[in-house]
């Protein structure tokens, strides 16, 4: 076991990259303003941290391989900021689906919203997602997208449609734009 952390001793770069890369996935999985104010600071610490770590590794220690998978960890931190949301919100759902089963079943028969699902913003400006049924599947297409707005009877638009099962998707409204009253959980 001990050996094992001896890599970590070796390699800093590798272990500050890493952390940096968990970072960017947790801050980036969160729509919350205040965790996103929270991130920039402590994402841009975590980065010199990383970057002066991996430098150094090079410079002083000469582990080049370290260096190299340092780097790539830092080049990869942008894309997982960016993609954890998704992913989370996949995961979220298919945690939630087995408990809710019965309220998916009696759902899927029409279009229309099971339940709220996320919301974030800030001084009154507030966006808001929902579990939706498309018993036609294809709320991805623009097109289809607005008849179903209108078929459900809503005047907002859909800025965002997240496929998580066949025929139910996440959708997320333009800003300030509840659908039906239905208030999604925080």
């Amino acid at each position: 076991m001990l050996k094992r952390l001896a890599f970590l001793y070796r390699a800093p770069g590798v272990l500050f990259a890493a952390i940096f890369l968990v970072a960017g996935a947790y801050f980036g999985s969160s729509r919350d303003f205040g965790s996103f104010l929270l991130s920039i600071p402590a994402l841009g610490l975590l980065f010199l941290g990383a970057l002066i770590a991996t430098v150094w590794t090079t410079r002083i220690k000469g582990e080049r391989r370290s260096a190299t998978v340092a780097w790539v960890l830092i080049c990869l931190t942008p894309l997982a900021y960016l993609c954890s949301y998704g992913m989370t919100q996949r995961i979220r759902f298919l945690l939630w689906a087995p408990a809710h089963y019965r309220q998916l079943a009696q759902a899927s028969e029409k279009d229309g919203i099971i339940t709220g699902w996320d919301s974030w913003g800030m001084a009154g400006s507030d966006t808001f997602s929902y579990l939706v049924v498309d018993t036609q599947d294809r709320l991805g297409s623009k097109a289809r997208a607005d008849q179903w707005t209108k078929q459900i009877g809503q005047s907002c638009g859909l800025w965002q449609e997240q496929k998580m099962w066949p025929k139910l998707y996440v959708v997320t409204t333009y800003t300030n734009c509840p659908y039906d009253g239905v208030q999604p959980a925080d």
